[in-house]
């Protein structure tokens, strides 16, 4: 290895006499081990014979004549003039004086390293710069000539600094006519000019790069170069990969600290969000939404108490439609959230929609159409043969026979069927078609867009069962001539027809009989599947009849947003954003006399249901930017008033006289009110932040918030929240400018805040009733139960948030490496606490002096492997190790959560007995007792040792875009480890009528001395106890851990000159596959569980035009 030679990138003229050191170290260490250079010295003899030589080759002979290493930076060599020399024999020092005659340059020697610098002026050199001072004049605009206002321009040594004004225009006084002025913008390239009186119009690019991307934070925007905040996002061309129709989903194994988890592979199911884990002991994890600046709720609307939609309700951001969004971030640290206050202890998600953009008007059009299926990962249950032996013996093993009502093994129903019920009742297929349209345009002033959405999707379910979704958007921004006011309108309105299943058959076709009769009799009718012997009684209470049970629910979704600034000042704003959400569903469950088996209890009813969240938020604020000389500095002033108002009712109603009339409540002779909930939650606060930017480099941001949230009583309904962080760009240092080919870009940054936690509901501080829905009431009148005992001392939950980050480009930023470190502290946990029945109420909403902790590591690698002109190669891949721990609950083992929660432990686990296979004699399940005994009847209370827990150990994704051409080729893998609750011990009891079973069964206790995985069946209740038992052991989990190809597309862009004959602009035709394949060790889906219809293989055609 030779080191003689050494180049610096950048520019500076003095190296520290330390790095002096440490070089003479290495070089002679390096001398020693591994080379043999001979001694020079400065009577070393030097011949040079150049002409116009660049004086890098001159340094570069010298080098290598007199074995001294030389060093000299980019900014010494773009300083150099070429090189005439002609000397012979001459001594060193001779030859650097010669090879530097008229530069600006001189040199050191110090030991054997010469460093090669730029001259200390001269006081007539002074004299000449001064004399030499010139006005800088010019204008900076876009790419389509668009003035840019507020972009930085400053000279290179950063003696002066300015922001262009309403016009793009700046002007920089005394400035020295060699000097470089850098001018620079988030979202665009930096570029660099050297001085001259009259720049005229400069126009900068927009940046490819995602360090210089615009990137969306609370009230403003900042880029990922400049942010000291931990914060993931994804974007449209992302987004719309994906053939999904709730958003959630198209962020899973996007955005590492992110967890999303399907519920359901129902197309409205649920989803489990959390950002960095689970924060508090018994409240949702959910994050804070807001979409284009209106906060927007985050609980399930399904209309009807308790959910009505297979999956555990529907999900808000179902309402949403993906193709309209343009950005997602997702705010994880305190920097990013505490502004936010206490909506934010569980993170924020921030949801742009789409904007009009200057320029032509233009017309987009998306065309998609697919379809899904159930994927293979279905379970392997017992056939007729199987299942009618095994029935038999449960019979006989009760000490009972087969009776006249044992249809499945009395030969009532047919035992040569053997049904595969999975894919009778599951495996249909679902299609969907979704056509989105959109024009937009503008001018320099104004930009406009507006479009509508039309998505329908069915169901893998018998039955005509589908979900309509309308929707249109509008959005307007303006700003005047003169730059000072500006004006933003959005509006975005989603209608939603559902009446998919209330039920999930698939937990049906896990269990049904597999000789039980056909669904549907050979006109379409339900098949009853009346006893021959007698007509009138019937043998099968068929799951069909889910297909005459009218569901029908109705979702409206209304988001608005207007933001009005005025600058009244340079770089002073005042703006105001007013927003409005309202959230409705209205839901009828109408059950007809023909649902019920015609032998069996009949009594048609309905259920009706509303739902409706509107809420609205006013947030003044006063913004301040400026760039000066000793840096760059931002400033915002807001407050928040925002109020929402819930309306619920839920009602059941029977006792009509015909089927016509369920429609009409107003027909029944009885109506219950099942739930009503009429609540006002408001919310106050002020807040602000300060961001100070050193010479680009030395970023510190400090935020704060004051909260009022009508939640918690008089004495404790404020709360103070802040933030602290910094960033230090290190690359930038002077010093580090000699790595810029390898370590283009290094920041390190560091937050700590605080953010709370009010999402408890409405009055828990107050006394609190529910309707007695239950017989005898009084004189036919619905009466009133104690709920919740007042407690006006309930205060806000608190979490500590710490983050440390770093953040690695390399080679151009080519390799871009994010790590980050979180560790959150929730404490004073808002808890819901049982009460003695002798206070008359059943809990009380209380502050427990519990801390919750989440600790993690985040990692994110993007990388551009390959990238030519035809083809590139794109990688991105994430990690995230997260750790879930109670780590301080005083009084725990005597409080009533002593059975839920263990101090170290997550706050998710489960106790579990220790399960010990089945006791070969008796036949019965057997478990490890805490005294190490073997018993078939644990006790719930002192022998339930095993700790199990499902968080995820880990997970993350790795994307791939290959491009070539026109043609793309993407694709994303997603990862978790993680455990769930398996098959073994399902929903039934083993051996009872009418419930199938796993095919392993097979294996399974019969007589005394066998070892079976499964105990001995019966249709008495003898092996209940072991049985239940067994559910609540640790054999009733499994490792759930699993790769998926989640996602994939490929798509061709036709050629311009095949488009411009046609009069279109721009046509993409696309095929895309959603959950294609699964790698797992666990028998089901490994992400929905057992028992719940898995995810769906998708795949989809689409063609997208623009005119």
């Amino acid at each position: 290895m030779n080191l003689n030679a050494i180049r610096i990138s950048g520019g500076y003229n003095y190296v520290p006499r330390k790095l002096f050191l440490v070089m003479k170290i290495t070089t002679f260490l390096l001398l020693i081990s591994v080379l043999t250079v001979s001694a020079s010295s400065y009577a070393q003899k030097i011949t040079l014979n150049e002409k116009k030589a660049g004086l890098d080759e001159v340094l570069a002979k010298i080098r290598q004549q007199s074995g001294y290493d030389v060093i000299y930076s980019n900014d010494v060599l773009e300083k150099s003039t070429p090189v005439t020399i002609k000397v012979s024999n001459v001594n060193l020092e001779d030859a650097l004086k010669a090879s530097l005659l008229n530069q600006p340059l001189t040199y050191e020697i110090e030991e054997k390293t010469i460093l090669i610098k730029m001259k200390e002026p001269s006081f007539m050199d002074k004299v000449k710069d001064v004399l030499a001072l010139i006005d800088v004049h010019g204008r900076v605009v876009d790419e389509k000539g668009n003035p840019l206002p507020g972009v930085t321009v400053k000279l290179k040594d950063e003696s002066q600094a300015m922001a262009t004004d309403k016009g793009g225009y700046f002007t920089l006084k005394s400035v020295n006519e060699n000097a470089v002025i850098v001018i620079s913008s988030i979202g665009y390239l930096t570029k660099e000019i050297r001085a001259s009186a009259e720049l005229g119009t400069i126009s900068l690019e927009v940046s490819s790069s995602q360090l210089d991307a615009v990137q969306v934070i609370a009230y403003g925007t900042t880029s990922k170069r400049f942010s000291t905040s931990n914060i993931g996002s994804i974007i449209a061309e992302d987004i719309q990969k994906q053939p999904v129709g709730n958003l959630a989903l198209a962020l899973q194994g996007r955005i590492p600290g992110l967890y999303i988890q399907q519920n359901s592979g129902n197309t409205i199911g649920n989803v489990r969000m959390s950002v960095q884990g689970k924060n508090s002991l018994l409240n949702g994890s959910d994050p804070f939404y807001v979409v284009d600046g209106v906060p927007y709720p985050n609980n399930n609307n399904s209309g009807l108490e308790g959910g009505i939609t297979a999956g555990g309700g529907n999900s808000t951001l179902n309402f949403l439609n993906p193709a309209d969004i343009e950005s997602v971030e997702i705010l994880k640290d305190a920097d990013a959230t505490a502004i936010y206050g206490s909506r934010a202890a569980n993170g924020a998600i921030l949801i742009t929609t789409k904007r009009g953009k200057a320029g032509e008007t233009k017309v987009d059009l998306n065309m998609q159409s697919g379809w899904g299926k159930i994927t293979k990962r279905t379970y392997d249950l017992m056939n007729t043969e199987q299942y009618v032996a095994l029935r038999k013996e449960a019979i006989k093993n009760g000490g009972a026979t087969i009776s006249s009502t044992d249809y499945d093994v009395n030969g009532i129903w047919d035992q040569s069927r053997n049904t595969d019920w999975q894919k009778e009742l599951a495996g249909g297929t679902a299609y969907f078609t979704n056509l989105n349209a959109a024009i937009s345009g503008g001018n320099e002033n104004t930009q406009f867009r507006a479009g509508a959405g039309y998505t329908r999707q069915t169901t893998v379910y018998p039955g005509d069962f589908s979900n309509y979704k309308n929707n249109v958007l509008l959005s307007v921004n303006h700003h005047s001539t003169n730059q000072k006011f500006t004006f933003n309108l959005s509006g975005n309105y989603l209608q939603d027809e559902n009446n998919i299943s209330t039920g999930d058959l698939f937990q049906v076709a896990l269990t049904l009989a597999p000789d039980a009769p056909a669904l549907f009799n050979r006109d379409g009718s339900i098949n009853w599947s009346p006893l021959p012997t007698n007509p009138d009684v019937y043998t099968f209470n068929n799951p069909a009849k889910v297909v005459l049970n009218e569901y029908r629910a109705q979702t409206s979704n209304l988001i608005a947003n207007s933001n009005i600034g005025y600058k009244i000042l340079p770089g002073l704003e005042f703006k105001t954003n007013l927003g409005y959400n309202k959230l409705e569903a209205n839901v009828e469950n109408l059950i007809p006399i023909t649902y019920y088996k015609p032998d069996g209890y009949k009594s048609r009813g309905a259920a009706f249901g509303t739902n409706t969240i509107a809420s609205w938020i006013i947030e003044p604020q006063l913004t301040y930017s400026q760039q000066f000389s000793f840096g760059h500095v931002e400033g915002l002033l807001g407050s928040t008033f925002q109020q929402s108002k819930t309306n619920l009712l839920n009602q059941n109603a029977s006792g009509f006289n015909n089927d016509a009339q369920l429609e009409n409540i107003g027909a029944a002779s009885t109506i219950t009110v099942v739930n009503t909930v009429q609540s006002l939650y408001r919310y106050s606060a002020i807040f602000g932040r300060i961001n100070y930017r050193l010479k680009d480099r030395y970023i510190i941001n400090l935020s704060a918030r004051r909260d009022g949230s009508s939640r918690f009583g008089s004495a404790n309904m404020l709360n103070s929240f802040y933030s602290a962080a910094g960033a230090w760009i290190f690359s930038e240092e002077p010093i580090m400018k000699f790595t810029n080919n390898f370590l283009s870009f290094g920041k390190l940054h560091a937050s700590y805040g605080t953010t709370g936690n009010d999402q408890i509901g409405d009055y828990n501080f107050l006394s609190l009733y529910n309707n007695q829905n239950y017989s005898p009431n009084y004189q036919n009148t619905t009466g009133l139960i104690p709920a919740g005992l007042s407690n006006p001392y309930l205060q806000w939950e608190e979490t500590k948030k710490l983050n440390i980050g770093l953040d690695l480009g390399f080679f151009t930023n080519q390799f871009f490496l994010n790590v980050n470190y979180f560790r959150n502290r929730s404490s004073n946990q808002l808890v819901s606490s049982p009460l003695p029945i002798t206070t008359g109420f059943t809990s009380i909403r209380q502050n427990l002096p519990a801390t919750v902790q989440n600790t993690g590591w985040e990692l994110t690698l993007d990388a551009t492997p390959y990238k030519n002109g035809k083809f590139n190669w794109q990688i991105s891949a994430n990690f995230t190790l997260p750790k879930n721990k109670l780590i301080a609950f005083p009084n725990l083992e005597k409080s009533s959560f002593a059975s839920l929660f263990v101090v170290g432990q997550s706050i998710t686990i489960t106790k579990a007995y220790k399960f010990e296979g089945v006791n070969p004699q008796t036949g019965f399940y057997q478990f490890l007792t805490a005294d190490g005994k073997l018993v078939s009847n644990p006790s719930s209370l002192n022998d339930k040792t095993q700790l199990l827990s499902t968080d995820p150990k880990w997970y993350g994704g790795i994307s791939n875009r290959f491009s070539y051409k026109g043609f793309e080729l993407s694709f994303l893998l997603q990862f978790v480890k993680h455990a769930l609750p398996n098959y073994r011990f399902g929903p039934y009891f083993p051996g009872f009528p009418n419930l199938n079973l796993p095919a392993n069964f097979t294996n399974r206790w019969q007589k005394n001395g066998d070892n079976g995985l499964y105990q001995q069946v019966q249709t008495s209740f003898n092996f209940i106890t072991p049985f239940l038992s067994a559910t609540q052991s640790d054999a009733a989990y499994s490792d759930a851990t699993f790769m998926r190809l989640k996602n994939a597309s490929l798509s061709y862009t036709i050629p311009n000159y095949f488009l411009h004959k046609i009069h279109i602009a721009n046509a993409r035709v696309y095929f895309q596959g959603q959950n294609l394949l699964t790698i797992s060790n666990y028998i089901g889906d490994p992400e929905t569980g057992y028992g719940t219809l898995p995810p769906l293989r998708v795949f989809s055609l689409g063609l997208q035009l623009t005119f």
